[in-house]
């Protein structure tokens, strides 16, 4: 039974007609104390299951809450790439320092047996890099392996931010990426003539806004945006749509029948999604939950491929944009 029964008005005249001796309990107190049994049963059970594995993965991530409190959550996955949650760190109002990450999860370690743990896994901010690296230090045959997708996302940011021998690939084209996603989530009569533009499309997908994804998320904008742009003008060369708030007055151009700017646009789109492909085909694998690290290994040579693919022909769309013609 649903523990909102215990505050439903004629669950508890019903238990009143029973037994009128009987006092339905309040639903707090009810649910905090079974909550707590049901999960000291629950840690036990896992416990004794885990114990008969060896080459456990201990991960971790963590966050800041609303009220700002550090929060980290801690798995262990098995050989097969079964993972459990095991513990929430909670920590408010302390410094989440590596040396305090690393405390913590110490306790988890020695609940769980050092023995049994091969890998660390965790993303590569600074603290929990520490944090990965004391672990590692107290235990050598445990190996410390930073989060291969998160390392993907930030490859695919340092495509776009550039570096100090290539600017960014055309900074307006991803401000203008962002609006035009931005302008179809969030106005529901475009929203909906772009959906019955794009039936009369062999590819049907529209586009993906910034909060549907997860990693890679401009990628999944930038390359939902190319198969959308002839419907996008269609609807907005027939009045459907219109681009005139301060906004997305710079759309405009971008969608003026051959216009410069719509050339450039398109060309700079272009080569944004060349340049992406090979990481964002990657990140799509390697989210799998049984990618094993051998599997990883194949994914960073099939990401050279994809990468050779796109450099090898100079008269594809990124060389273009780059030298400027």
């Amino acid at each position: 039974l649903a523990f909102s029964l215990l505050d439903n008005g004629f669950f508890i005249d019903f238990c009143n007609a029973l037994c009128h001796a009987y006092l339905v309990p309040d639903r707090s107190s009810f649910v905090t104390s079974r909550l707590a049994i049901e999960t000291t049963y629950a840690m036990e059970q896992l416990k004794t299951m885990l114990e008969t594995f060896v080459h456990l993965t201990l991960s971790f991530d963590g966050w800041t809450s609303r009220r700002k409190d550090e929060i980290y959550t801690a798995h262990i996955s098995t050989p097969a790439r079964v993972s459990y949650l095991v513990a929430g760190i909670i920590l408010t109002g302390i410094s989440a320092t590596g040396k305090k990450i690393c405390e913590e999860l110490t306790k988890i370690i020695l609940f769980y047996a050092a023995m049994r743990f091969s890998m660390i896994v965790s993303d590569t901010t600074r603290n929990v890099k520490k944090c990965r690296a004391l672990i590692c230090k107290k235990w050598p045959w445990i190996l410390n392996c930073p989060d291969p997708a998160h390392q993907l996302n930030l490859l695919h940011k340092e495509v776009m931010v550039g570096s100090k021998k290539y600017p960014k690939v055309k900074g307006f084209t991803e401000v203008a990426i962002s609006i035009i996603t931005t302008f179809f989530s969030h106005g529901n009569d475009a929203t909906k003539h772009l959906r019955d533009e794009l039936k009369t499309e062999e590819d049907r997908r529209s586009l993906v806004a910034f909060g549907e994804t997860r990693f890679s998320t401009f990628e999944n904008q930038s390359s939902s945006v190319a198969p959308c742009f002839e419907s996008i003008q269609s609807i907005q060369e027939r009045g459907l749509v219109k681009f005139d708030t301060k906004s997305t007055k710079p759309l405009q151009a971008i969608f003026t029948r051959d216009s410069d700017a719509q050339l450039e646009f398109r060309r700079n789109l272009n080569s944004i999604n060349l340049l992406h492909k090979p990481i964002s085909r990657g990140l799509k694998t390697i989210e799998n939950q049984i990618v094993t690290c051998s599997d990883v290994f194949n994914i960073w040579i099939g990401m050279g491929i994809g990468f050779y693919e796109v450099f090898a022909t100079p008269g594809k769309s990124f060389f273009i944009a780059r030298i400027g013609l």
